[in-house]
């Protein structure tokens, strides 16, 4: 396995979110993004820092899901 050497670029935009995560968990965190973004997502800060609270370990994952549910009803409010 190759090392990166650069940091990921979600990680740049929001490093505050990323601190505490391991260089492996920051690409981890930063290649799921990028793949959903292929396929139409926008995340926002939010998403973001969802996202890498639970790869942190911060909250569980019914937590995550219960937020991201929760801000798809506020976006979405008549689906």
């Amino acid at each position: 396995m190759s090392v990166m050497t650069e940091e990921p670029g979600w990680a740049v935009r929001y490093p505050d979110l990323f601190a505490g995560l391991t260089e492996q968990q920051k690409w981890n965190v930063h290649n799921n993004i990028a793949n959903h973004v292929m396929e139409g997502w926008n995340p926002d800060r939010d998403d973001v820092a969802d996202l890498t609270a639970l790869t942190r370990g911060d909250i569980d994952r019914a937590e995550y899901v219960r937020r991201g549910l929760e801000r798809v009803d506020a976006r979405f409010p008549d689906a």
